[in-house]
């Protein structure tokens, strides 16, 4: 089993997308089930969404509330949806997180 959790404190966007990053490595080498990796986002969403981002993070705020949203829901994707569904959400977040290291 592997040691992810819901995130507690939320104090930048570059953190909160790494650690999407790892729920998806984590979900896909088999360290936690699908129900696992989407409770974990569904819990971490909420308190994501209670976060007040500065206007210089607004724009890659709400693209990574939308990618939260697809990781919570990834306990629907079946076959080969789900591959490419998370390697559509893994190509988004690597676009973020380049964006965030810019920023």
């Amino acid at each position: 089993m592997s040691n992810i959790s819901p995130l507690n404190v939320i104090t930048n966007l570059k953190s909160v997308a790494i650690w999407m990053h790892n729920v998806i490595k984590a979900y896909e080498s088999g360290a936690i089930p699908k129900k696992t990796a989407s409770a974990l986002s569904k819990r971490t969403l909420k308190k994501f969404s209670k976060y007040i981002p500065n206007p210089e993070e607004r724009e890659n705020y709400d693209k990574l509330l939308d990618l939260f949203s697809s990781l919570s829901t990834v306990d629907r994707a079946d076959g080969n949806f789900e591959k490419f569904y998370l390697g559509s959400l893994k190509e988004e977040l690597d676009t973020l997180l380049e964006s965030l290291e810019v920023a």
